[in-house]
C-alpha cells in the first residue's frame, strides 16, 4: 500500500482515468446473434471480483491492461465498473483526521464508514438507478474507508504498492527487444512483471523464427537464478509475471538472456 503523508485526502489519478475509459467503452461489447441480454465474456468469473481494485486505482499495470481488454467484450463487468465509478469521489470526503485515526486503529477489525459516507453512497446509488448493487458499493466503502489517506486506496492487499519498484533495462548486445518490469514485495518475496517487446527491424518478417529467452535474478552477491522463460517473436511483446524468494532489497539486478547460449542479452539494475 503507498501511504503519504500531508492532511489532504488525494484521489488516485490513475483510477478515474481508468473508469473513464471503461465508461466510454459502455455498449460497445458485440452481443451474441439473437440474444436480448448483455454480452458476457466466456472469461467473466476469473474478473467478476476485480472492479473495485480497477475503480480505485489499485491493479498492477499488467492486471489493468488485462482487465481493460476483458471489459471491451463484456457487459457485465463495464456495468459494475459504471455503478463503482462515485467511489473515489465519495472516499475523497472523508477527512484526513479520520482516515488517520482509522489507521491507528489497524490492530482491530475495521470499522464501518461514517454515517455521512453511506448516506453520499446511498444518495448516489439512487440518483443512478442501481438498487441492486447498494450493498456492494456500501461494502467496498467499507473496505477501503481504512486506507484512504493513501494516495492509491487498492483492495487488492496481497501486496505493499509503496515498495513498489520499476526496473529499465540496457541492451548489451544488439537486439532490437526493449524491456521493463516492476518488482513488488509480497509475503514469500518479490513479485516480477515484465515488459518485453520485441521490435521488427526494417526489412524483417514480422512471422520469422523466434527465439527462446529466460528471465534471470542477479542477487547481491552474485547468484543467478532464472524465474522465467518465453519465447521472443518478432512484433510481439511478452507479458508475464514470476516470483523470486529474494526480497526486492537482496535482487541486485535482472538479465534476459538467450536460453540456448546463455547470452546476457539485456539487463535491468536495481536501485
Amino acid at each position: 500500500m503507498q501511504h503519504r503523508g500531508g492532511r489532504a485526502t488525494p484521489r488516485h489519478p490513475r483510477g478515474d482515468r481508468q473508469v473513464a475509459a471503461a465508461l466510454r467503452t459502455a455498449g460497445a461489447a458485440p452481443r451474441t446473434a439473437g440474444e436480448g441480454g448483455d454480452a458476457m465474456n466466456p472469461n467473466h468469473s476469473r474478473y467478476a471480483d476485480w472492479d473495485s481494485a480497477y475503480v480505485l486505482g489499485a491493479l498492477s499495470p499488467g492486471e489493468r491492461r488485462e482487465y481493460e481488454e476483458h471489459l471491451e467484450t463484456c457487459d457485465a463487468c463495464r456495468r459494475s465498473v459504471a455503478e463503482l465509478s462515485p467511489m473515489p469521489g465519495l472516499l475523497a470526503r472523508l477527512s484526513a483526521d479520520r482516515a488517520e485515526a482509522l489507521l491507528d486503529e489497524s490492530d482491530v477489525a475495521p470499522s464501518s464508514p461514517s454515517p455521512a459516507l453511506l448516506d453520499a453512497v446511498r444518495r448516489e446509488g439512487r440518483r443512478r438507478g442501481i438498487r441492486r448493487t447498494r450493498t456492494r458499493i456500501v461494502l467496498a466503502a467499507a473496505a477501503a474507508v481504512v486506507v484512504i489517506a493513501a494516495v492509491a486506496v487498492p483492495l487488492a492487499l496481497t501486496r505493499p504498492v509503496a515498495d513498489r519498484q520499476s526496473v529499465a533495462f540496457e541492451t548489451i548486445v544488439d537486439v532490437p527487444v526493449t524491456a521493463s518490469a516492476v518488482l513488488t514485495p509480497v509475503e514469500w518475496g518479490t513479485r516480477i512483471e515484465l515488459d518485453c517487446t520485441y521490435d521488427v527491424p526494417p526489412g524483417e518478417d514480422a512471422s520469422a523464427q523466434d527465439w527462446p529467452y529466460a528471465l534471470v535474478v542477479i542477487d547481491r552477491e552474485g547468484r543467478s537464478t532464472e524465474v522465467s522463460t518465453w519465447r521472443a517473436t518478432p512484433g510481439s511483446t511478452a507479458r508475464l509475471e514470476a516470483g523470486s524468494a529474494l526480497s526486492v532489497d537482496e535482487i541486485a539486478s535482472l538479465e534476459i538472456r538467450a536460453v540456448a547460449s546463455g547470452d546476457v542479452l539485456m539487463r535491468g539494475v536495481t536501485g
